[in-house]
């Protein structure tokens, strides 16, 4: 085989309610993490990639609404010609037993759900080695199986696992269980890594795709998925980074003096679209010390431009 393609993307959280966010904004923040599966299957198509890995937390809860669960499947299923791979992750364990046997039941032939720690052909060269999270908080290394596995000669070796390998910060959902050189241990072409909600690259055999749809101003910027090509086994991987999410989430600084041009400083930071800020989130922290007149400006400037965008708060 010349080369193998495919999509990794994990955390898509389907079903989250964004609680702490405006009541009126919450049902698109909701709808646009089910639109992203679309999106993600003409991405596919556009890189000439067959297979999405999704790699954990497919659903945000072990128990989401029928239509959720649903209408997901049905829209991974519709796309025939693009195999996707699943695999539970802390949200959405295999202790989620009903969840995922309706989820089987419902998925066409090109959905599989990953449910055993075992080698998968996915391709006539290529083996993809699934660690799913069998409930929310695994006390183990799930991905050490597969420094024991061998495969046959020639054959790509992708990993498929959810958790952490290193403490981001309090946004990290899992535990650091996962060896950071796991894919340099069971000898793997690319490691696909679930439940960091932001792209990293831990080493060049190793990433986290983050989610495609932000859901917190931690993450800043559009989500993404991953459109790996692995060019010959053993090479090193050729990453893309490709922007999928419909919202814009922009978290900046504003440091005020009193000589300053606050209203011009504020616009500055502000996207000069304002057609585009309709799917903007903006939160600036204004930090430092105004007069009252421009303290008044400022004020009456961040009124103005609240109403162009899907979100806008000031601190």
């Amino acid at each position: 085989m010349a080369s193998f393609r495919f999509i990794h993307t994990s955390d898509l959280h389907l079903g989250m309610q964004f609680g702490s966010m405006p009541e009126k904004l919450r049902g698109r923040l909701t709808e646009a993490r089910h639109e992203v599966l679309n999106t993600l299957i003409c991405v596919a198509r556009g890189h000439s990639a067959e297979h999405i890995l999704l790699a954990g937390d497919t659903f945000d809860t072990s128990s989401p609404s029928a239509e959720v669960r649903r209408q997901a499947v049905i829209t991974m299923s519709a796309a025939d010609n693009i195999k996707w791979w699943i695999i539970p992750g802390n949200h959405d364990s295999l202790h989620a037993e009903e969840l995922w046997r309706q989820f089987v039941q419902d998925a066409g032939d090109n959905v599989q759900l990953l449910r055993r720690p075992d080698a998968v052909q996915i391709a006539d060269d290529v083996q993809l080695l699934p660690a799913p999270l069998t409930n929310q908080f695994p006390s183990e290394d799930l991905t050490a199986w597969m420094s024991g596995h061998s495969s046959p000669n020639g054959q790509y070796r992708i990993g498929l696992a959810h958790g952490g390998v290193t403490s981001f910060s309090e946004d990290y959902d899992s535990a650091p269980i996962i060896a950071p050189d796991r894919a340099n241990l069971a000898n793997l072409d690319y490691l696909a890594l679930g439940d960091w909600h932001g792209a990293k690259s831990v080493n060049e055999r190793t990433w986290y795709s983050g989610s495609p749809e932000r859901d917190r101003f931690r993450h800043t910027g559009k989500g993404i998925c991953l459109a790996v090509t692995l060019p010959a086994t053993g090479a090193i991987p050729k990453v893309k980074e490709v922007p999928v999410g419909k919202f814009f989430w922009a978290a900046q600084d504003l440091i005020l003096n009193p000589t300053m041009d606050v209203v011009g400083e504020l616009n500055g930071l502000l996207n000069s679209d304002q057609v585009a800020r309709r799917n903007i989130l903006t939160q600036i922290d204004a930090k430092g010390h105004l007069r009252m007149a421009e303290r008044g400006a400022l004020d009456k400037a961040a009124e103005q431009a609240e109403p162009d965008f899907a979100h806008f708060v000031m601190h």
